[in-house]
């Protein structure tokens, strides 16, 4: 089922009509949120506005809304978007998303919480300035069959004609299953979009855009972008105990490295309750699901699954010694040692969040929309980049979990200009508005309890990367995910398993590679 919400926005004032009861999620991150100046105020001489309640009959209240952007300290440049002022007399813009995060694109009010208040009032200020409606159709896109329904709305939808959407927000890691179907169309040939501006990730740019084409991009309109971001928790006391030394200044000095981490675990494994068994009640150098958080180690140490050559198409690169070298060091911390802590089945996510909040990890390599749940935890703790592979490795490299979103323009938008004049204006607004709130205010203060962890994160925003490989896993016979596979089982056997998908992933890349005109 799809759900439709409308909502017309004036410069003082919200209406608004929900058409059916809308399935609510509300972002964790906002539990925590800084309270902003704005304010609601129920019952007053404000404005009527109509609502379904669970019983599907209409409701009516009154309230009065301040959508005067509260003042936020940031050191954000607020930088403008030269775009021309238009009015588009109460046209409707159209976004196509998910529902999970189908809030971060038009929360239904202002709470008084500072990053559901920063978007609201993003989409308010935009409505505003152009004389626009916001609509957006969401539709469930977890992992699996509900990821290929959600797709095939979108290429059924465009193959009939509908016209149906503005703006598409997909799933990163399906939605570029689309780019082969021919529908979608290049985002620098359309109007008003400027990707040098800094609303846009230069790093997706840079990965997407193949034979002088993009049909895929990111960036802080997005704000699961930032959601997903992975950094390398640690718990200080669990440091302190253990006399593992100041791990800040080992990562300004280049010196944060697989052989590095995996010494410091090893530090830190104790069999607490003398059993001689090492499970979920004993302590450890690092706790870690098997998912997201290991893939991410490949990008970190500059591994790539697919690769740009000289001439511009696209390569498989996975299996290389670089690749073999990585695989050996993970499996080793994760397999062949006590140093780290992970399930393979029946755990319960919460259990790596008790073991770090009880100071038995000193790492936990996590992405931030997750890490709220540690901010009522006692014991300080700090954030680090991924580490690199060695010290010859120029950079650290960071990167999102690959439940992000990825925007497309169907190849039927109804007005390519209105689309691109209203993307842009939304993705500079958040620029302006939204991401300080996000990244200055909750990201670096609350999830953030010193100054040392307020400049890794700013490392780990600057050295944002992504690789097409992983991203595009799904379409390309499930490359992305073979060492996150061998790790689960121990092994390092890469060339075998690499070797048993290669023909249809490179039959599916050769696919892509059509979509983007090369042969």
């Amino acid at each position: 089922m799809c759900y439709t919400v409308y909502r017309d926005f004036t410069i003082s004032k919200i209406q608004f009509t929900e058409d059916f009861p809308m399935r609510k999620h509300i972002l964790s991150l906002l539990l925590a949120a800084i309270l902003l100046a704005s304010s609601l105020t129920g019952c007053g001489n404000g404005d009527s506005t109509t609502t379904n309640d669970d019983s599907g009959t209409n409701t009516d209240t009154t309230a009065t809304v301040d959508t005067t952007p509260a003042e936020t300290e940031t050191t954000r440049e607020q930088i403008e978007d030269n775009l021309p002022e238009k009015d588009y007399g109460g046209q409707t813009f159209t976004l196509f998303t998910r529902v999970k995060y189908e809030d971060s694109f038009m929360p239904e009010e202002l709470t008084g919480e500072g990053v559901n208040d920063a978007l609201y009032q993003r989409n308010a200020t935009v409505s505003d300035r152009f004389n626009v409606k916001m609509q957006y159709v969401s539709q469930v896109c977890e992992w699996g069959a509900e990821s290929t329904k959600w797709n095939e709305t979108l290429v059924n939808g465009v193959m009939a004609g509908d016209k149906a959407y503005d703006l598409v927000a997909g799933y990163a890691s399906t939605i570029p299953e689309v780019v082969t179907k021919g529908i979608l169309l290049d985002w620098n040939t359309v109007p008003y979009i400027d990707m040098s501006r800094p609303w846009w990730s230069e790093q997706v740019k840079d990965v997407f855009t193949i034979n002088g084409k993009m049909f895929l991009t990111t960036g802080d309109y997005s704000l699961a972008l930032w959601d997903n971001m992975y950094g390398f928790f640690f718990n200080k006391q669990v440091a302190e105990d253990h006399d593992v030394g100041d791990l800040y200044a080992m990562v300004r000095e280049g010196k944060w490295t697989m052989d590095k981490l995996q010494e410091l675990c090893n530090l830190c494994v104790v069999d607490l309750n003398g059993d001689g068994k090492y499970d979920a009640s004993d302590k450890y150098g690092l706790v870690s699901s098997w998912s997201t958080a290991i893939d991410t180690y490949q990008i970190a140490c500059d591994m790539r699954i697919v690769s740009k050559t000289d001439s511009g198409s696209l390569a498989l690169t996975i299996n290389s010694e670089r690749a073999m070298t990585i695989l050996e060091k993970v499996v080793k911390l994760y397999n062949e040692s006590h140093g780290a802590y992970s399930y393979n089945e029946g755990g319960d996510m919460s259990t790596y969040n008790t073991m770090f909040s009880e100071n038995r990890a000193l790492f936990y390599p996590q992405y931030f929309e997750a890490t709220t749940a540690l901010r009522d935890m006692e014991t300080d703790f700090g954030v680090l980049p991924y580490p690199k592979l060695d010290e010859a490795q120029k950079t650290y490299i960071s990167t999102s979990r690959d439940n992000f979103d990825l925007f497309v323009l169907p190849v039927d938008v109804p007005d390519i200009e209105f689309s691109g004049l209203i993307t842009e204006a939304l993705s500079a607004e958040s620029y302006r508005r939204v991401i300080p709130q996000y990244y200055d205010v909750v990201l670096k203060v609350k999830n953030s309890r010193d100054e040392e962890s307020a400049e890794m994160i700013d490392l780990i925003r600057d050295t944002l990367s992504f690789d097409l490989g992983y991203l595009c896993s799904t379409s390309l016979n499930g490359v992305g995910h073979i060492f996150v596979g061998l790790v689960r089982e121990g092994k390092t056997d890469l060339v075998s398993k690499y070797t048993s998908i290669e023909p249809k992933a490179q039959t599916k890349l050769d696919d892509m590679l059509a979509a983007y005109g090369i042969e």
